[in-house]
């Protein structure tokens, strides 16, 4: 700590050593005419009132030390002048790759998936060590932004005699990756962050070498690596494949499924819940095949003490267990949750269905987007949702409560951390609560955020400082739908999941006839994605486009009193014609 304060000019450093919570500093921000602050786990801490000069930051440049496990990451100008800096405290934790250890000693390739800051570095740093030293291999790091063996030229003691190759340009990791195979013969190579294509076929090929691969890439599970077009080839990527009329009726499957293209690049994974907790999937191949049959994948969860010990003693490992499905809500605690009834709101209150008022809706605001804050959802897939439905302009994403309008989260994670529901009642915002991460949840949560759809029996009343989650439900069938009707409308759910939106590829679904085409058009649509129809009545089949859906075919639909409803598809004027169509409209380019 004493060689990092050195990196900071004499009046910061003498006032962070004042801080009760010095030991648990994370990082120092400073931009150029601003405060400096320095980051806690409880929150930022304002250094100095003075504002950060030019002076301040070459003093912090020009302090690059040796051994020392702390990177600055730099904020340049246009004319690639740093203006700002991100002076992060590294920490090389002993003993907490132990809750792996015999993973690590197996020989496998290892993907460690985990959120920003959740602990995957420091984990892949110990992994190094114990490699190196303990297992005794040639083992290479190729450190991309210096966060595992720190700035210098030295590295930093925590990797042990694990060798480190530095990478000048981000741009230039897979060309690092492929030349510590070929010039170093090692038989460990270590990545931090894959996050691009060609670095993910850079670690295919590494690992059809005969190398031990050990990895990190940015996710919350598995799934989410498989719907990143750019990382799909870490599981083996995912294809469309046409089974045969014997093969489909064995597998009691629909004919079009979708499959593994090829083995993955690595033999496990490592799902990083927290720094004290983690899920293994000690087959990554079978994780991956029952996830794209729709079934529940076996992994087992891992945890340990609670306390992170730097003093050097290895970290003791708390019990095992292993669990079938997956980390999503289980269907006894969504029913728990849904009975919950805040006993502020009478029972007479929480039958009633009504909107937020006008004052409260947020959607009220025509000329800024409506900020959400969002806990535990990728922000990606928030806005790719709304940019599919043509409303990225309608909604934001902030990281201050304060400023939000509307609260997104998992029911899951609600549970676990209620203080959630307090701020929001504190500020009096209204919490929308989706049981799974899936597109067709998020879908209706925009609408209902956005005050374009009912909330249904459970309300907020801001004005009275009365808050209450509104569950985001599936639509209920009106009857109990046939087998063949479930497989059509999981073929539909899948393709969309995997290919179309990830992937901007139209899908072509298997023929079926008009009722279930219908049903199939109502979960294309809910989606907000368009679809053509072909073929005769009795066999029909959709082809899903990644066009979203124009909010003309939507009210045409609605309003046409002629469609014909055993068809599925309305007739749809063109033009001043009058020229009629069975297919959805395309959109212009």
């Amino acid at each position: 700590m004493e060689l990092f304060l050195q990196l900071l000019p004499p009046r910061m450093r003498t006032a962070l050593r004042r801080h009760s919570q010095m030991g648990e500093l994370v990082e120092v921000v400073m931009d150029l005419g601003r405060k400096p602050l320095a980051r806690f786990p409880s929150g930022d801490w304002v250094i100095s009132q003075e504002p950060v000069m030019v002076g301040d930051l070459d003093h912090a440049i020009s302090k690059v030390i040796d051994h020392l496990l702390c990177p600055n990451s730099a904020i340049r100008n246009r004319k690639l002048q740093i203006i700002g800096l991100t002076c992060r405290v590294g920490r090389a934790v002993s003993g907490s790759a132990e809750i792996i250890r015999d993973l690590v000693e197996g020989g496998g390739s290892i993907l460690v998936i985990g959120p920003p800051g959740v602990g995957k570095t420091t984990l892949i740093r110990e992994i190094a060590r114990m490699l190196a030293d303990v297992q005794l291999k040639r083992v290479v790091i190729v450190d991309t932004s210096n966060e595992i063996g720190g700035d210098g030229d030295v590295p930093h003691p925590g990797i042990g005699r694990a060798r480190r190759m530095q990478v000048p340009n981000v741009d230039m990791q897979h060309n690092v990756m492929i030349e510590a195979v070929e010039n170093h013969m090692p038989e460990v190579i270590i990545i931090d962050e894959i996050g691009t294509e060609l670095e993910a076929t850079a670690a295919s090929t590494i690992a059809q070498r005969g190398v031990q691969l050990v990895g990190t890439a940015h996710g919350v599970t598995i799934e989410s690596i498989m719907k990143n077009p750019s990382l799909q080839s870490l599981v083996g990527g995912i294809e469309s494949v046409t089974l045969g009329d014997e093969e489909a009726r064995r597998r009691k499957v629909q004919k079009t499924v979708l499959e593994r293209k090829g083995p993955p690049t690595f033999a496990c994974a490592v799902e990083m819940v927290s720094k004290t907790e983690c899920r293994v999937h000690h087959k990554l191949e079978a994780t991956v095949d029952a996830i794209l049959a729709g079934k529940s994948p076996l992994f087992e969860v891992r945890k340990m003490d609670s306390k992170e010990n730097n003093s050097g003693s290895p970290i003791q490992i708390a019990e095992r267990d292993v669990l079938e499905g997956s980390s999503v809500t289980t269907l006894d605690d969504e029913r728990s949750e849904t009975q919950m009834v805040d006993e502020s709101l009478g029972d007479t209150a929480v039958q009633k269905k009504t909107r937020i008022t006008s004052k409260s809706n947020p959607a009220s605001s025509k000329n800024s987007p409506v900020r959400v804050y969002i806990y535990k959802i990728f922000e990606a897939d928030l806005l790719q949702v709304a940019k599919v439905m043509g409303l990225e302009s309608q909604i934001d994403v902030t990281d201050d409560i304060g400023n939000a309008k509307a609260i997104l989260a998992l029911s899951s994670e609600m549970r676990q951390n209620p203080w959630i529901r307090s701020v929001a009642k504190f500020h009096q915002l209204p919490v929308f609560v989706i049981k799974s991460n899936t597109m067709a949840q998020m879908v209706k949560a925009v609408r209902m955020i956005l005050g374009m759809e009912a909330f249904g029996p459970v309300w907020t009343d801001p004005l009275n400082g009365l808050t209450k989650d509104i569950e985001i439900e599936d639509d209920a069938p009106e009857r109990k739908p046939s087998l063949e009707e479930l497989d059509a409308l999981e073929e539909v759910r899948m393709a969309i999941e995997y290919i179309v939106i990830p992937g901007g590829e139209p899908v072509e679904l298997l023929p079926r006839c008009s009722e279930i085409v219908a049903r199939q058009l109502e979960l294309v649509e809910s989606y907000q994605l368009s679809a053509e129809k072909s073929g005769t009545e009795m066999s029909s089949r959709l082809q899903i486009l990644p066009q979203k859906l124009t909010k003309k075919a939507s009210e045409v639909k609605q309003s046409r009193p002629d469609a014909d409803p055993q068809q599925g598809l309305p007739s749809f004027v063109i033009g001043h014609g009058g020229t009629t169509v069975t297919r959805l409209p395309l959109l212009p380019e």
